[in-house]
């Protein structure tokens, strides 16, 4: 029977192997990454851009297996490839060889062949091999707990399930949410254990235990805040002060996991069918899984997915893939309903991983922003289809010890390929905040069609020219001083007193009161209710004195009262705008102003009595924000009169009662 799995396995794992040739690509995210193992390389530090300290990764621990790839290689693309293929032909091998059964073995081939995620996902860059590698050790370890319950046994059990989650942190912290259950799991019957004694030296084995386990976790975050001066990545600050609404962000989950139902079915109905089959044979371990398979898609949810189709799912799918193939109990007979479910998942998908060549490629991507990511890079950035001159070794100098001049370019997405194609001497400036920790300090600027992932703030006034001259020229006071303590943490020495002070003010949240949240919020375009309260008489033409331009869209901020009826707003007569009510950054509801018929229309401003809508009046609302909705380009606002607001209330009440009479 091994001999015969042994077999079946190295020959599926040599058809996956063929498959991962034919769809390896990289992805502009993982060059990222792969820019700053140049960096660190070439003598440069552990940095995206040279001239200041800052984490744009989330796994320092494929970093450190890339650069390493990097150095045995001495290519940075084609050591990236070789890297993600042996890990996942690993992954692939071990799930495969590790089945229960004949049967299984088959099915854990299909399934993984199947699934474009799994696939996609595979090469690519990103961490997700190692994360694969990873959750699939824990497993592995847990289900090798002591028979011979010993203290000594236990701890180490323990110890090494705690480590391979602080490496699971080390790759993507988000993924230790999947084995989390088993941890807790594990900890409970630790506790149970008669041999350590009493309920006091059983806490005592378990805290210790875990704290070696998670000795590496615990000395990268001391290195980080040493280094950068803040415990996690960058991008982890940047996602946090989006300003967007937990409710929206979680909507936009929700269309993450149908998009994926949409292109990659199996994926999903993989995750959902071992969560149902766990808790019909409950074993511990399978129930574990189970809960840790939920909280991570309950986690998804609530980010509100990814921009890549499937992404945040292969690692998920991966884990559900062992529940099926490894903790499955059934007679071959009990396997014919999940057969038929996973048969229709893959049979309904639009494409098939093992029918994946040259043709793929073309942008794909859905009104919530999620694209097929592979597609996208396939045409250009993959091994069937790249160019000669494609995948050339990046010219990368090595620190020499003298200044350089440092050229700013802006950027807000491809940060990865231009970062490489620019070299270390031109600082990228991220305009989504992900390699910026200025940026990331500030909310995202106002877009009711936010993207995820590319969350794009308002550069301040005058800190193009900072990066420029390496000097702090900011015009916002409050932003000054805060820009003052994020340099010397960044920029300054690392070994200085007054830096770790700062440090520690500025993870404390010190200074951030001085970050003017809804001026950033709406792009600078913010006024005050009374700014707009001014009437201006129909006809008043549009560049008049007074009025007040729109660009982008125009935030006009006034105070919380539930029951406001209407409001006047005077804008062009041929213009269509659509106004939003926002209550604590989310919209609560909107309406639209059409513009006046043609043959009724007169140049100019012209005043129109909206209704305010029923969700904004019952609970009230704290700005609304006037946005162009389609017109010859040039926008303006006369005037803004709102229900409720003493200094025009009585002028807005005649004017009402003159329209409706």
């Amino acid at each position: 029977m091994t001999r015969s799995k042994n077999f079946q396995a190295s020959c599926l794992t040599l058809l996956f192997f063929v498959v991962l040739l034919r769809t390896a690509w990289l992805s502009d995210d993982s060059l990222i990454s792969l820019r700053t193992v140049l960096n660190f390389s070439h003598g440069f530090g552990l940095t995206f851009n040279i001239d200041e300290r800052v984490q744009t990764f989330t796994h320092p621990l494929w970093l450190l297996l890339l650069t390493i790839a990097y150095w045995i290689v001495g290519h940075i693309y084609y050591a990236t490839f070789a890297l993600a293929i042996a890990t996942s032909l690993t992954v692939f091998w071990l799930l495969v060889r590790g089945a229960a059964s004949t049967a299984q073995v088959w099915l854990a081939a299909g399934l993984l062949l199947f699934s474009r995620a799994f696939v996609d996902y595979s090469t690519s860059g990103l961490e997700n091999p190692l994360s694969n590698l990873l959750v699939l050790a824990t497993f592995v370890a847990y289900t090798r707990a002591p028979h011979d319950p010993t203290s000594l046994q236990q701890r180490r059990w323990l110890t090494r399930l705690t480590l391979l989650a602080s490496l699971l942190y080390l790759t993507r912290p988000d993924d230790v949410l999947l084995i989390a259950p088993l941890l807790v799991s594990a900890a409970l019957q630790v506790r149970r254990g008669d041999a350590l004694g009493a309920a006091g030296g059983r806490a005592w084995a378990i805290a210790r235990s875990a704290a070696i386990g998670a000795i590496p976790a615990a000395l990268w975050t001391v290195f980080s805040v040493v280094y950068y001066g803040f415990p996690f990545p960058n991008t982890a600050y940047a996602k946090l002060a989006t300003g967007i609404d937990f409710g929206e962000r979680g909507r936009q989950g929700l269309l993450y996991l149908i998009d994926s139902l949409d292109r990659d079915p199996i994926t999903l109905t993989t995750i959902g069918l071992a969560c149902v089959l766990a808790l019909a044979v409950r074993t511990r371990a399978a129930i574990a899984v189970s809960i840790g398979l939920i909280l991570h898609l309950t986690y998804i949810v609530s980010i509100g997915g990814d921009f890549m189709s499937g992404r945040f799912l292969a690692v998920p799918f991966v884990a559900a893939v062992i529940v099926l193939v490894r903790l499955m109990p059934l007679e071959p007979r009990g396997w014919l309903p999940a057969y038929v479910v996973l048969g229709a998942a893959a049979l309904a998908s639009p494409a098939w991983p093992l029918t994946s060549d040259s043709r793929v490629g073309g942008i794909d991507s859905k009104r919530g922003g999620i694209v097929d990511e592979r597609a996208v890079y396939f045409p250009t950035r993959s091994l069937l289809r790249a160019e000669r001159q494609t995948f050339r070794a990046p010219e990368w100098p090595s620190d020499d010890g003298v200044a350089h001049r440092i050229d700013v370019l802006d950027t807000c997405g491809l940060m990865g390929w231009a970062g490489i194609e620019w070299g270390p001497y031109t600082h990228l400036l991220d305009e989504c905040a992900l390699a910026d920790p200025l940026l990331a300090r500030l909310p995202a600027v106002w877009n009711e069609s936010w993207r995820i992932g590319h969350f794009r703030r308002m550069i301040p006034n005058g800190y193009r020219e900072s990066l420029q001259q390496n000097a702090n020229l900011l015009a916002d006071p409050g932003l000054h001083v805060l820009y003052d303590e994020i340099r010397a943490v960044t920029r300054g020495p690392i070994w200085s007193a007054d830096r770790f002070r700062r440090i520690s003010r500025l993870n404390r949240g010190a200074y951030s009161h001085l970050v003017n949240r809804p001026f950033y919020r709406f792009g600078g375009e913010l006024v005050t209710l009374d700014a707009v309260s001014h009437p201006k008489t129909d006809g008043t033409p549009r560049d008049a004195s007074g009025n007040q331009p729109i660009r982008t869209e125009l935030a006009v901020t006034c105070d919380v009262r539930p029951g406001r009826r209407y409001l006047e707003i005077s804008v062009d007569s041929d213009e269509t705008y659509r106004l939003s009510f926002v209550k604590d950054n989310a919209v609560v509801s909107s309406a639209q102003i059409s513009p006046i018929p043609e043959h009724r229309r007169v140049p100019g401003l012209v005043s129109h009595i909206v209704d305010v809508p029923w969700r904004a009046r019952q609970g009230g609302f704290d700005t609304i924000v006037i946005m162009p909705a389609g017109g010859d380009g040039q926008f303006a606002i006369g005037h803004l009169l709102l229900d409720g607001y003493a200094p025009t209330d009585a002028e807005l009440q005649r004017r009402v009662g003159g329209r409706r009479n």
